[in-house]
C-alpha cells in the first residue's frame, strides 16, 4: 500500500480518534515496503500538528473544522512534507491531490488549491511574535500546548525552552546499548562493520552507541542474537548511577519493559539477585521476553502495585523508575505532548512519593535507592526528593557526580538532565542511602 495512504490513515486514527501513536504505528508498519518512512510521515505531523494548522488557517478558504478527517490530514501531511522534508512540490500537489479524490473527487480541486496557495504565499506567513507574547509565539512556532511552554519558560527561561521546543521536534536518533553479557563493546564494532551496519560511539555512556540508517529495529543484525537493545543515554544513566555490584540483591519497582532491569543484569555479570516489579502483567511479558534474547538469567519477575508492593527480604538497592509525565522524552512519544495536563503532573506527583515512601520500608540499612523520571517538571522531580527526605530522615542524598561524564558544579546527590543543555534526552535522576 502507498506510504501517503497508510499515513493518512494512521494520522485519522492518532488525532481524530485519539487512539495511540505507538500502537497505530506498529499495526500499520507492516502495509508498507519502508516502515521507517511511515514513522517518519506520521510522527512529523503528530508532532508539529499546531503549526501546519496554523499554515493551513492561513492560506484555506473554509476553517479547520469544516473539513473532513481525509482532507485536513492530507494537508497537514502536504505541508509538512513541503515545509519540513522540502519533497518537490510538483510530486507532493500531485500525489495528496489523487490520494484525496478517492474519498471524495471534488475535494480534490480544494487540496489542489490550498497546497500551491502554500507554494506561492508561505514567505508571507509570518509566525507570532516571540517578542510580544513568547508562549504563544513558541507553541505556534515549535507545536506545543501553551501551558508546557509556560512552565518550562518559568522553570528554565526562554533559550533553554526554544533549544527543548526543537529538541522534541527532532527526529530521534536511534541509541543502543552493547549487552556486555553476550559481547563485548570492541567485538560488537567489529560485527557491525563485517555486517555493514553504519554506527557511531557515544559520548556520554561508554556501553552506547548510535546507529545511523536503519529502516526496522528487528532487522539490524545483531538484534535477534541479543548483542545489544535500544537503550537511551539518560536511561542507560539510570542503572550505572545505581551502581549494582555482583551477588547483590536489587528491587526494581516499575520494572517493565525491562531497559534498566536488563542492565543491572549485565552490570552485575548475571550474579546476584534481581526482583523486576510492574503493577501490569502483560508488560511484565516484555521484561521475561527482553531477558531471554539479553541472556539475563538473575531476573525473577512478580506482577504487583508499586506502592504496596511488600516482602520479607530487605533489598542491598532499589531502582524507582517512576511513572511520569514524559515531557522529557517527547522526542519520541510523539503524542504525548497533546495527551498530558497540567492535573497530570499533579496527580503523577503523588504517585510517585507513594511509591517512593514504599521504597524506603524495603532497602538495607546503608543500602540504596535510585529514583529516576524521564520528565523535566520539578513537582515530579526535585521536589519529590525534597518531600521524601523531609519524611524520611533515615535517608540522606548520596553523591551523583562520580557516575556521569560531565562536571557537576554542586553535587545535591540528583541531577535534571535537560535537552538543551546535555542534548540527549531529559531525565531527572536522584541517588539516597539509608543511614
Amino acid at each position: 500500500m502507498d506510504v501517503r495512504q497508510v499515513a493518512l490513515k494512521a494520522l485519522i486514527k492518532i488525532i481524530e480518534k485519539s487512539n495511540q501513536a505507538d500502537e497505530i504505528l506498529n499495526f500499520y508498519s507492516g502495509k508498507v515496503i519502508f516502515p521507517s518512512e511511515l514513522k517518519n510521515l506520521v510522527s512529523g505531523v503528530v508532532k508539529h500538528k499546531l503549526t501546519l494548522d496554523f499554515f493551513i488557517q492561513n492560506i484555506s478558504t473554509k476553517k479547520l473544522k469544516d473539513l473532513s478527517y481525509e482532507v485536513k490530514n492530507a494537508l497537514r501531511l502536504a505541508i509538512y512534507e513541503l515545509e519540513y522534508l522540502h519533497t518537490p512540490d510538483y510530486a507532493v500537489i500531485n500525489s495528496y491531490v489523487e490520494l484525496v479524490k478517492q474519498y471524495d473527487k471534488k475535494s480534490g480541486a480544494f487540496v489542489n488549491g490550498v497546497l500551491r496557495n502554500f507554494i506561492r504565499k508561505r514567505s508571507e506567513i509570518n509566525f507570532p511574535d516571540a517578542e510580544k507574547n513568547p508562549v504563544y509565539a513558541f507553541s505556534i512556532k515549535y507545536s506545543h500546548p501553551e501551558w508546557m511552554i509556560a512552565r518550562w519558560i518559568h522553570n528554565y527561561g526562554i533559550e533553554d525552552t526554544r533549544k527543548i521546543c526543537k529538541y522534541n521536534n527532532l527526529a530521534p536518533k536511534l541509541v543502543i546499548r552493547v549487552n556486555t553479557l553476550k559481547i563485548s563493546k570492541p567485538k560488537l564494532m567489529d560485527f557491525f562493520i563485517h555486517n555493514n551496519v553504519s554506527f557511531s560511539d557515544d559520548r556520554i555512556v561508554d556501553e552506547c552507541m548510535i546507529i545511523h540508517h536503519h529502516n526496522s529495529i528487528k532487522s539490524i543484525p545483531g538484534f535477534e542474537e541479543g548483542y545489544w537493545t535500544v537503550q537511551s543515554e539518560s536511561s542507560s544513566l539510570v542503572s550505572i548511577i545505581l551502581d549494582p555490584k555482583e551477588n547483590e540483591s536489587i528491587l526494581d519497582l516499575c520494572a517493565a519493559p525491562g531497559g534498566k532491569t536488563t542492565h543491572i543484569a549485565a552490570i552485575m555479570n548475571n550474579k546476584g539477585k534481581i526482583t523486576a516489579v510492574d503493577i501490569n502483567p502483560k508488560r511484565l511479558e516484555k521484561v521475561k521476553d527482553n531477558c531471554l534474547r539479553l541472556g539475563v538469567k538473575s531476573v525473577n519477575t512478580k506482577a504487583a502495585d508499586a506502592t504496596q508492593y511488600v516482602s520479607e527480604e530487605k533489598y542491598d538497592k532499589v531502582l524507582v523508575d517512576a511513572p511520569c509525565s514524559n515531557t522529557g522524552v517527547l522526542i519520541k512519544r510523539i503524542d504525548a505532548r497533546w495527551r498530558k495536563s497540567p492535573e497530570d503532573i499533579q496527580n503523577l506527583a503523588k504517585l510517585q512519593l507513594e511509591i517512593l515512601n514504599n521504597a524506603a520500608k524495603l532497602v538495607k540499612n546503608n543500602g540504596i535507592i535510585v529514583y529516576s523520571t524521564c520528565s523535566i517538571e520539578p513537582e515530579e522531580n526535585n521536589q519529590v526528593i525534597e518531600k521524601f527526605l523531609e519524611s524520611n530522615k533515615d535517608f540522606k542524598p548520596d553523591k551523583i557526580a562520580p557516575y556521569l561524564s560531565w562536571t557537576v558544579q554542586e553535587d545535591k546527590g540528583y541531577f535534571q538532565i535537560l535537552q538543551s543543555r546535555q542534548n540527549i534526552d531529559g531525565f531527572f535522576i536522584a541517588r539516597l542511602r539509608k543511614i
